[in-house]
């Protein structure tokens, strides 16, 4: 018996796609930078930049990696998302994943996304994760929606 797996190549889904309006102070934060830093085989993680439009909406999209699947480890993804806006950074998201699933972080797909640069941050405790944001959704339109 050997003690070497050869696991199978899956996808996995590090950061579901996100879309929405920044605001700041209730006004679009247009042409805001948006920093989505990604972290799950190292510590230094991957960072990709988004901006707003001038509207404020903005989309990131869904961020995924094919790698050999182990029965021995467990997929484990940090996430941050950072807005510089009006020469101030602000931490809008911060999370943690174990699946690999599309919405795995949040059981489900937000609706009505919407991040005020202004608010007070919040604990958001999901089915399968705790997220630590300014953004806020109607509710979580799940897979079988």
């Amino acid at each position: 018996m050997s003690i070497f797996f050869k696991g199978k190549k899956v996808e996995a889904v590090l950061f579901s796609p996100l879309e929405g309006k920044m605001t700041y102070q209730g006004k679009p934060a247009a042409g805001a930078t948006i920093k989505l830093w990604i972290a799950w085989k190292d510590k230094d993680g991957e960072t990709e930049l988004y901006y707003t439009d001038d509207q404020g909406n903005f989309s990131i999209p869904k961020k995924t990696v094919v790698y050999k699947d182990n029965p021995l480890a467990q997929l484990s993804v940090g996430q941050e998302v950072t807005v510089e806006y009006q020469g101030k950074e602000t931490l809008i998201w911060s999370a943690g994943k174990s699946s690999s699933h599309l919405f795995g972080e949040l059981g489900g797909q937000p609706v009505g996304l919407t991040c005020e640069l202004a608010n007070e941050e919040m604990t958001a405790y999901l089915d399968h994760a705790l997220v630590k944001t300014l953004c806020k959704w109607q509710h979580l339109k799940t897979l079988e929606d």
